[in-house]
């Protein structure tokens, strides 16, 4: 009877322990997300005058073409009329 009591204790304290552990490392795994988030987003909205146009170009893509190779291939079709 003490045994299973025993068991009984140390299956609560594990749970117990086992939820506090898992909380404090969620919290802390969204926290990390919602600064990284927080982080991405700050450069991006800046303020910019009503109207006013700019172009942004990735430099990394530059002069490089789209689409190289076949651009697809040509359909013959007939109309028909009804």
């Amino acid at each position: 009877m003490i045994t299973l009591i025993k068991i009984f204790f140390f299956f609560v304290l594990l749970v117990f322990i086992g939820g506090m552990v898992a909380r404090y490392l969620m919290r802390r795994f969204f926290r990390r997300m919602q600064n990284d988030m927080h982080q991405g987003d700050t450069g991006r909205h800046e303020r910019k005058k009503e109207g006013k146009v700019t172009i942004e170009y990735d430099k990394g893509k530059k002069g490089k073409k789209r689409n190289k190779g076949e651009q697809g291939e040509y359909v013959d079709y007939e109309e028909v009329d009804d």
